[in-house]
């Protein structure tokens, strides 16, 4: 098969997979999608080749094209391959749910993965704005899914805040489409557009990725189980701003004007939620502040569009994914054996599981930024470029920022795997299996990524 119809199949499978998962018997339904999202994860590998050789693929649909290019396939490959491994890990963590809300989940799982691959594959920026809305309603569906009053409060508020933002987003391309008369991203390189223009887009991107002032939703959503969570926090969700940022501004339009102060917000945000985070006690906040605090360090790093940063923001999404994605699994992980999410009623988790303890250790010094992890090169080009540009203090600030991330990160480790237990650890269940096999691989994986950039 040509690498352009593999690109059309991997933007149709999910969807198709969500259809079938509702036909078949609910009790199939995540193992289901797991094999669709496996099936599609060699699909974009067997398009890596052709998309770095010729710089780009695409595939005409009547008048909208979808390109991957290296920017677009990185963030599509590192969403599906995190994809999988939450999959994997819901075979275990809803293996006593009953078979209708493991039948939502998959579902609406597969919609958001498919969202995001319609988001980064997009020539078309209506066709880019369709997918982001899709995205949000998928997003509400998998954070009211247990269908309580809490979470279907958390899933309204973060539907509002998010459509909101994507609306002042689609105004941004209407006057994209009056300056330029386009809606293709490729016809739009380097062409320029005023800084209201930008605002408009950088509102929707931090409604979205939960910068302050909108960072409250995403701690409402913590109420979620965790594969929502970490879809959330490091699959899709937040991470489609990043990719928003990256592509219109970092690599597409250019900006008339100065608007480094959207900078300097997204690092208040970062330097705020790490503040915080030192203080929280539930171990889904603190991963949830964390989310918020590097999300708004990838967004100044973009800001200052230093090529530099921008690859650096490129390497630490995928760091981030992997390490914060296994950081959330790890944390349902710990919830199940502990029955509370209070991390001052844990420890001794060293002792008891030194496989829980490999893959959360790992993940956390990726994201810190720790050598040899994939998460140190990301974080120093974003750093190195932002000084290039001479933002002294702002570069201070971004140092500031990480060093706020190494400080909470080990604080959690100590409480949750140091010392001895303070309250009894659950016995281990069949589900515990795939579970720990999800967090062991996706950290197993961040280590062979961040040994290959070294070498």
């Amino acid at each position: 098969m040509a690498p352009n119809e593999l690109l059309l199949w991997i933007l149709v499978l999910p969807f198709i997979a969500a259809v079938l998962v509702k036909l078949l018997p609910a009790r199939w339904a995540i193992k289901t999608g797991l094999f669709f999202l496996i099936a599609q994860l060699v699909m974009c590998g067997l398009i890596k080749g052709a998309v770095f050789s010729s710089g780009f693929i695409y595939y005409p649909i009547k008048k909208v094209l979808f390109i991957a290019d290296p920017l677009s396939f990185v963030f599509g490959i590192t969403s599906v391959f995190v994809g999988v491994f939450i999959y994997l890990f819901a075979t275990g963590y809803f293996l006593k749910e009953v078979y209708h809300q493991q039948q939502t989940f998959s579902v609406w799982g597969l919609m958001l993965v498919g969202s995001m691959m319609g988001v980064v594959f997009s020539d078309n920026l209506i066709s880019l704005y369709m997918f982001w809305e899709l995205s949000c309603l998928c997003s509400w569906k998998l954070i009211g899914l247990y269908r309580e009053d809490k979470h279907l409060l958390a899933a309204d508020k973060a539907f509002l805040i998010t459509t909101a933002g994507a609306g002042l987003m689609l105004l941004g391309i209407a006057y994209i489409y009056a300056i330029t008369g386009s809606l293709s991203i490729a016809y739009l390189i380097n062409q320029h557009v005023p800084w209201f223009v930008f605002v408009l887009f950088f509102i929707g991107v931090i409604t979205v990725s939960a910068t302050f002032p909108f960072h409250t939703y995403l701690l409402d959503a913590s109420v979620a189980p965790a594969p929502v969570t970490s879809f959330l926090y490091a699959a899709v969700l937040v991470n489609i701003g990043i990719y928003g940022l990256a592509r219109l501004f970092g690599a597409t339009l250019t900006v008339s004007g100065n608007v480094i102060l959207a900078g300097e917000i997204a690092l208040f945000s970062s330097f705020a939620a790490g503040i915080v985070a030192m203080r929280e006690t539930d171990i889904n906040r603190v991963l949830a502040f964390s989310t918020i605090s590097q999300i708004g360090f990838m967004i100044a790093g973009l800001v200052v569009f230093n090529p530099v940063a921008t690859r650096g923001v490129v390497i630490f999404y995928a760091a981030h994914s992997l390490g914060n994605g296994c950081l959330l699994l790890c944390a349902g992980l710990t919830e199940k054996l502990f029955g509370t999410k209070d991390i001052r009623q844990m420890g001794g988790l060293m002792k008891r599981s030194p496989l829980l303890t490999y893959a959360f250790l790992f993940s956390m010094l990726s994201v810190i930024g720790i050598s040899p992890l994939p998460g140190s090169y990301g974080r120093l080009e974003v750093i190195t470029g932002i000084l290039i540009k001479r933002h002294i203090f702002y570069g201070l600030f971004a140092i500031l920022t990480s060093a706020l991330t190494l400080i909470y990160m080990f604080r959690l480790f100590r409480y949750v795997f140091m010392g001895d237990a303070v309250r009894e650890v659950g016995s281990e269940r069949p589900g515990f299996v795939p579970m720990m096999a999800s967090v062991v691989i996706i950290a197993t994986a961040s280590l062979l990524v961040g040994i290959i950039l070294a070498i």
